[in-house]
């Protein structure tokens, strides 16, 4: 007879689906957030690797209880941020690089659907504007907008209170906003100025 109080693992297979859904928008996310795509992929190795530590000992959210992959998601994210926020610590530069990861991966962001001309002066122009940012509000930006973070998320993965990951991912917003619209020949036009 099985003890229901016994640590139950993930189904055999179901590490190696968790490292084929997670290991790009891991990337994407690092590789945006540290500007380094060799550190992005160790970053993403070395996550991979304490989950599947922490699987094989079936702590939450690796105990292949139902309704754990939301809390899986939120876990790796939250482990690739801490180890970006420590290297980035340790290189002690910080600088954002382009969104080129995430559009190879995945298509066409929404906000690239001019002719090419026009798509290559958009990712200039986001490219600048993130240079622009604290890496903190890039981090931000990136989980909210590119992975789909919500804000409580977000201070679970960053470690900060909700509130405190609201007024941030508001603020980080206004600024991708302002900052976009004072460099787009495009929005210039269109607002007259």
């Amino acid at each position: 007879m099985k003890d229901a109080s016994a640590p139950r693992m993930l189904a055999p297979g179901a590490f190696g689906d968790l490292l084929n859904r997670y290991q790009w928008p891991l990337y994407s996310f690092l590789r945006g957030f540290i500007s380094d795509t060799e550190q992005a992929r160790d970053i993403v190795q070395d996550v991979f690797c304490d989950a599947w530590r922490v699987s094989q000992r079936a702590v939450a959210p690796f105990d292949g209880h139902e309704g754990a992959e939301e809390g899986i998601r939120r876990w790796l994210f939250n482990a690739a941020y801490w180890r970006a926020i420590s290297a980035l610590r340790r290189r002690r530069l910080i600088r954002w690089e382009s969104l080129d990861a995430i559009t190879e991966q995945h298509g066409e962001i929404p906000l690239l659907m001019y002719p090419f001309e026009d798509a290559v002066l958009e990712g200039a122009v986001l490219r600048d504007v993130f240079a622009t940012l604290a890496p903190e509000a890039v981090a931000l930006l990136l989980l909210n907008i590119v992975h789909g973070f919500t804000a409580v998320e977000i201070a679970e993965i960053t470690g900060i209170s909700t509130e405190a990951a609201k007024k941030r991912l508001t603020r980080a917003k206004q600024r991708l906003r302002a900052g976009y619209l004072a460099r787009n020949p495009r929005s210039q036009e269109t607002h007259g100025t």
